[in-house]
């Protein structure tokens, strides 16, 4: 009787001792995973404290690249018009050059 209580009892320890193990493994990967996680939150903020500042050079910078592109659209109106008037007068002064039949 005696021994049957005592193996019942070291079964019991070991059933114990390796619940006990898992949790502490389990614990160490809760941890590991915690400190990924501050990391991770660290790092997002950083960027996520930057980005207005990063936003709004951007908005900035893409207000200017359309103000010089309507400058430049502008410029090629411009320039076609003028074009457009040399190909005219090219072709009034060969008109003047013709012999008249």
């Amino acid at each position: 009787m005696l021994a049957a209580v005592i193996i019942i009892n070291v079964f019991i320890s070991l059933v114990c001792f390796y619940i006990a193990g898992k949790i502490w493994r389990m614990g160490r990967t809760i941890a590991l995973c915690e400190a990924r996680i501050t990391a991770l939150e660290r790092c997002s903020t950083n960027v996520l404290a930057k980005s207005p500042n990063f936003f709004a050079r951007k908005q900035q910078r893409a207000h200017q690249l359309r103000r010089n592109y309507q400058q430049l659209e502008w410029q090629l109106q411009q320039l076609q018009q003028l074009l457009g008037l040399l190909g005219l007068g090219r072709m009034l002064w060969r008109r003047r050059d013709r012999p008249l039949r």
